[in-house]
């Protein structure tokens, strides 16, 4: 059958309305999913296991930061920490908590096993998240200035986190 004005149309109407769909489901679910935010989210200490003490206001200064909560035993994670390394070596600032994890040598082997390289702070029985009351792995919070801006769950591309950093820092 050729392709018709009106079957165009008729397509571009479909695939608008689908990721429209997909827009308003996916914001409800970060909605519904997002971490709680503990009183003084920016000033809580980091302690990376790459020897690095610092805050989340620190860590970012005016950049939009991102906070990363991560698990070996994810398989989601697998697929979005090489899009969050990728942030990290491109100047992003990042800094990932490995949810009940192992071991400090156990997250730092793992961590150079898959050639990642960003912060990371060892939170082995969940203490540290604990407050932000984390319920899905991965998650990502972006933080600037020391506040908490916007958060995700799931599986995010390198592009998509992109693209949402971009807009914090155009909204200032």
């Amino acid at each position: 059958m050729p392709l018709t004005r009106s079957r165009l149309f008729h397509f571009l109407r479909q695939a608008l309305g689908t990721f429209a769909a997909f827009l308003i489901i996916s914001l409800l679910m970060d909605w519904y999913r997002a971490p709680a935010v503990p009183p003084q989210a920016g000033e809580l200490p980091l302690h990376t296991l790459q020897g690095r003490h610092t805050t989340l206001a620190e860590a970012g200064g005016s950049q939009t930061a991102v906070l990363y909560f991560w698990g070996s035993w994810c398989g989601v994670c697998r697929h979005t920490s090489p899009a969050v390394d990728k942030l990290s070596r491109h100047g992003v600032p990042v800094v990932g908590v490995a949810l009940q994890s192992g071991s400090d040598a156990d997250v730092r082997g793992y961590l150079k096993t898959q050639g990642w390289q960003f912060d990371t702070v060892n939170d082995p029985h969940g203490q540290w998240a604990r407050p932000w009351q984390v319920r899905v792995t991965p998650t990502i919070v972006l933080v600037k200035n020391g506040r908490v801006r916007h958060s995700t769950t799931g599986i995010a591309s390198y592009w998509g986190l992109r693209a949402r950093i971009a807009l914090l820092d155009w909204l200032g």
